[in-house]
């Protein structure tokens, strides 16, 4: 097992994407050549580059027009999410309970705050409910079908299991979807004028309660008669603005509530069926068994739901609604930003947060997790967990750790910090004491004081995998 934590910045432009065209305006004024001259055997471009990618070369830089462009750069101007959370915690909010906020969102603080209060024994079952949930694809159905991927040597039968897995998260979120897709429709309502606006309310009243019954009715009301009308509002009207944007919002969560019903979902497994390494891990097993096994789900267990995240939400939505004061939306907005970065699907590894008071002291951990990470050892197919932690603690201070595992074996990272400078020794052997007593190896053990902290994208730089991925902005 090597020592895989020497983590080096991609180059793939991340810290520099401005690069493009760097001539000065004289410079530009005396460029009087003329521009991709017109050859027969190819589409010229009428701004006169040539590269495809926008950066020199084509070859290894990142559309920053393109969706995933948009989530680098984000990554790199989206405030910490860690900052915000922690001087929240730290303060108890007193902020927000000093701006006059209203007395429902209050309680909703001071409820949470009650809640964050444990002892080391419940921050573990606190820590295990956090990675459950997530994390909703587990389960012997999904172990089996991770082995199936490692196993697989066609690109059509990975893109079936995946297929598979979209579809089967679409439709454990069908709850939240269609309730997002209704809260989108309120705020249409409230941009209409008032006799298109009481129709969209009549129409928006038929959508029944979500289940796996009501999906079929509820995608054909949105399909047939609610996204039209919306439509021909837009077009009537020429809206061009925030109107419009909020209609493409729900055309696009209507895609994501039909992908996710259970017929698509069976059929989906049906497919992966007709593949002989698929069908020898699900030996006659039919479609209609994979349905009576998905109408037996508790999806809203299968998503981890809790009572602490939904208060974290209620209070998130009331910041961003500013009944939080309205000095303090833009910091709620800029955590429920940061929270959507890190679920992007771009992003290739879990987040977790983890926000407690542990005998009475405020700490705030993030946590993002690698399960299949690969060894690093040239030609090696083995394959362990990586973890970036951080946390920070009032009073103590920030901490970075990252860790990689395989077979019981740990390479580990620490940067602490400058408070504890001169107790470097006593890290080191209480950090051993602690492997020595869950019987893992520590194989490669830094510690060191923390400087800058370890960005996300460094830690893991397959996040870039895909930064040469056709460009998809619509």
């Amino acid at each position: 097992m090597s020592n895989i934590l020497k983590v080096t910045n991609p180059t793939v432009a991340y810290e520099n994407n401005n690069t493009v065209n760097k001539q000065t305006p004289s410079q530009q004024a005396e460029d009087l050549s003329i521009k991709n001259p017109v050859e027969a055997n190819r589409v010229g471009r009428a701004d006169g580059r040539t590269e495809a990618g926008g950066d020199d070369g084509g070859q290894k830089g990142i559309s920053y027009e393109s969706n995933f462009g948009s989530f680098v750069a984000s990554l790199r101007d989206v405030p910490r999410l860690g900052e915000i959370m922690t001087k929240m915690i730290f303060g108890g909010m007193a902020n927000l309970v000093e701006s006059g906020i209203g007395k429902g969102t209050a309680e909703e603080i001071q409820a949470f705050f009650q809640m964050l209060e444990m002892s080391p024994e419940k921050l573990n079952e606190f820590m295990k409910s956090q990675m459950a949930g997530a994390n909703r694809l587990q389960g012997p159905l999904f172990d089996v079908m991770r082995q199936i991927m490692g196993e697989a040597t066609t690109v059509e039968l990975k893109a079936g299991v995946l297929d598979f897995w979209k579809k089967y998260n679409d439709m454990s979120s069908g709850k939240h979807i269609l309730e997002n897709i209704k809260g989108t429709l309120e705020d249409i309502e409230a941009r209409m004028f008032r006799n298109d606006r009481e129709g969209l309310e009549r129409l928006a009243m038929r959508l029944k309660p979500h289940s796996t019954d009501s999906n079929a009715a509820n995608v054909r009301m949105l399909k047939e008669q609610i996204i039209p009308y919306m439509g021909k509002y837009v077009a009537d009207n020429r809206e061009l603005g925030k109107l419009r944007d909020l209609v493409t919002l729900v055309a696009f969560n209507t895609a994501r509530y039909e992908s996710g019903s259970l017929d698509k979902v069976v059929e989906a497994f049906q497919r992966l069926m007709e593949f002989p390494t698929f069908n020898k891990h699900f030996p006659g097993m039919t479609g209609k068994d994979m349905r009576n096994m998905l109408l037996n789900v508790d999806y809203d267990r299968a998503a981890g739901k809790n009572e602490l995240t939904d208060k974290l939400l209620n209070i998130m939505e009331a910041g961003v609604k500013g009944e939080a004061g309205i000095e303090n939306k833009e910091q709620f907005v800029n955590i429920m930003r940061s929270v959507l970065v890190n679920e992007s699907v771009y992003m290739p590894v879990m987040h977790v947060m983890l926000p407690v008071i542990l005998d009475g002291v405020p700490m705030f951990s993030e946590m993002w997790v690698d399960p299949d990470e690969e060894s690093g050892n040239p030609g090696s197919k083995e394959r362990g967990v990586k973890l970036l932690i951080k946390f920070d603690m009032k009073d103590v201070g920030f901490f970075d750790m990252m860790l990689y595992y395989e077979k019981g074996k740990i390479d580990m990272l620490i940067h602490y910090p400058e408070e504890l400078l001169g107790h470097e020794s006593d890290i080191r052997e209480n950090i051993r004491k602690i492997m020595r007593k869950n019987n893992l190896e520590l194989e490669y053990l830094g510690v060191e004081q923390g400087k800058v902290p370890i960005p996300v994208h460094t830690a893991f730089p397959k996040i870039f995998e895909r930064r040469n991925s056709i460009n998809v902005t619509i």
